[in-house]
């Protein structure tokens, strides 16, 4: 008898003897109790701990590039070759991804793949020709680090914001204050250096002592007044510092037509670049990058700019940003749209998580629509990618405010609104509500409107359609990326444990493209093929299904597969996930302890 809450699997795949399911796993959180929880797990596991290599079992980047160590005595990395690779283990294979795509491999000594493209002396081969031909298909960096050093010191002028600002009234008069006084102070230190190596010299040549010297010194030493923060505007700022600043470039208008494609959402975590080639294979026409933080990004930190890489393949692709107050949004999106090659730039209005929330960003934004309005208005000015918007319904169920949310940013000139059928509050222990997207895109014509939420099947897309232009699809890409060709096709595909162990092995390749062949890179892309899994365990084969299509909050029952690996696959447990990254990615370290970020689940109870 099936219970409420469970999918039908058929009989002779049903077992007693149950595999132990990932919410049985020892939980962070509860680590100081002393009898088991029987509270129910969700959003994330805050405090678990990734594995990372010690920096004294690294081998030093300048040694791998065959240079002297420019760091010397603060370098925390082993500089010893012998003795790295005596520690470094065999290798994991007999072909560098890298080398072999690219015709080098700029990991060296340190790749665990070296021996496909290292000499008797250790010293890393280079196909030249190869490498001349595929440069242009490189990942490149999204910012120049000469871009970047600007933006550390605050030497990039963002005109088209400011402009913006001015016309309209939104206060940024600190911000041309900070950026006048450095540029005042910097000037006057030069003028007093020169000053007092002129009085100096002159000391020298008239015989006099030091006393007039120190005494000019003293004159001297005063701060630049500050100007009269009203009275400042952003031409006369620009007119006194435009020869050490950078002007953010502009572009010709863009348009964009995106009714009737399938768009793989914007995921934390599992959204990564190599996750989305995997996609883009299976059929997903539009792809995001990362939810990436605003201020991180006008700071220059590479880390949160390293969200905002594209492929090659991903021929429509976003990017996703978050942020609180329209100055910070504004900048955020001139400067992406003068520095990156995109499609389209996302503001972030559905993030649930605490740490977005309390800064008044994400799906805070919900209860301050004119604020809302006013930074997507600005966006839009700045910005000559177009611009659009992804939120929920609203943050709790006495606070629906998507409707008229989606009736007022409309005429901010975005190029598309996604609805996710639930609340903030709700997060995901409720099934999307597609009658409330539907009064959404009713609310948003003819801006195009894609819904989100709940959909495993072309079946849930074929209902979907019906209130809606085209759907964005997460967690249902995560548990079977194949669902994008199964829309196409209108059909279930019945994928092998084969066919899932050759995609797995696809994504190996990706990763180790991605971040790299040595011994970090590897345990990356093994931890991101792990929070993979922690989604992708929840597909249940069409061939054990007793009743098609599966549905996304229900829970199989105890099974097993049709063979052992399809069993294996269909685990909860995190150590035989461990299990089959082995396969791929060598042994892990015997302390290697694997918990996944998402401890929410979505299965009915």
């Amino acid at each position: 008898m099936v219970r409420a809450g469970e999918a039908h699997i058929k009989e002779e795949f049903l077992i007693e003897k149950p595999i132990l399911p990932a919410e049985s796993l020892p939980d962070p959180r509860n680590a100081q109790n002393s009898g088991p929880s029987t509270k129910r797990k969700k959003g994330q596991n805050k405090k678990r701990r990734a594995y990372q290599q010690p920096a004294s079992q690294m081998l030093c980047q300048f040694l791998i590039k065959d240079s002297e160590c420019l760091l010397k005595e603060r370098c925390k990395k082993s500089h010893d070759k012998q003795e790295f690779l005596s520690r470094k283990g065999p290798d994991l294979g007999d072909e560098c991804v890298n080398f072999k795509l690219y015709g080098v491999c700029n990991y060296g000594i340190a790749c665990r793949f070296g021996s496909n493209h290292l000499d008797k002396d250790l010293s890393n081969i280079m196909d030249v020709e190869l490498n001349e031909k595929m440069k242009i298909y490189e990942v490149k960096r999204t910012l120049q680090k000469e871009i970047q050093s600007k933006l550390r010191s605050k030497h990039v002028w963002f005109k088209r914001s400011y402009q913006y600002f001015e016309e309209n009234g939104i206060d940024f008069s600190n911000e041309l204050q900070n950026h006048l006084s450095k540029f005042l102070t910097k000037r006057q230190k030069t003028v007093e250096s020169d000053r007092i190596l002129k009085t100096e010299n002159n000391s020298i040549v008239n015989g006099n002592g030091t006393d007039n010297a120190s005494l000019n010194r003293k004159e001297s030493n005063s701060t630049p007044e500050k100007e009269d923060v009203h009275k400042l505007t952003a031409k006369g700022v620009y007119d006194e510092i435009k020869d050490e600043y950078y002007c953010l470039k502009t572009k010709s208008k863009r348009t964009l037509d995106l009714r009737g494609k399938l768009f793989l959402s914007p995921l934390t975590t599992v959204g990564n670049l190599p996750f989305r080639r995997i996609c883009k294979e299976y059929g997903a026409d539009i792809t995001c990058g990362e939810m990436a933080l605003c201020e991180e990004l006008v700071q220059g930190q590479m880390s949160e700019w390293a969200l905002l890489k594209r492929h090659h393949t991903e021929d429509v692709f976003g990017v996703q940003i978050c942020g609180n107050n329209p100055v910070m949004t504004a900048k955020t999106c001139e400067l992406i749209n003068s520095e990156c090659d995109v499609d389209f730039i996302d503001l972030n209005v559905g993030c649930p998580i605490d740490l977005v929330f309390n800064r008044g960003a994400g799906s805070a934004l919900m209860d301050r629509a004119s604020k809302l309005e006013q930074m997507l208005t600005a966006m839009v000015q700045v910005s000559d990618i177009p611009v659009s918007v992804k939120m929920r319904m609203g943050t709790c169920e006495s606070k629906l405010t998507g409707i008229g949310l989606c009736e007022r940013l409309k005429k901010t000139g975005i190029s598309h609104i996604t609805v996710h059928g639930r609340t903030r509050q709700q997060r995901y222990t409720r099934l999307a509500d597609w009658e409330y997207i539907r009064k959404c895109k009713e609310a948003a014509d003819p801006v195009t409107l894609f819904g989100n939420g709940d959909i495993l099947s072309y079946e849930d897309y074929n209902m979907s359609q019906k209130f809606t232009d085209s759907v964005m699809i997460g967690r249902g890409a995560l548990i079977k990326p194949w669902i994008f060709n199964e829309i196409k096709e209108q059909r279930h595909m019945d994928v092998s444990s084969t066919e899932r162990i050759e995609m797995l092995k696809k994504f190996t390749r990706y990763g180790l493209e991605h971040w790299g062949t040595d011994t970090s890179g590897v345990e990356k892309t093994r931890r991101f093929m792990l929070e993979w899994m922690s989604f992708l365990y929840r597909y249940i084969p069409v061939g054990v299904l007793e009743v098609l299509p599966q549905k996304i909050n229900e829970r199989p029952p105890y099974y097993h597969g049709r063979d052992e690996t399809e069993t294996l696959m269909c685990s909860g447990n995190c150590e035989d996930w461990v299990k089959l990254s082995e396969l791929l990615l060598g042994k892990v370290p015997d302390d290697y302890n694997f918990i996944p970020k998402h401890a929410a689940n979505s299965y009915s109870k």
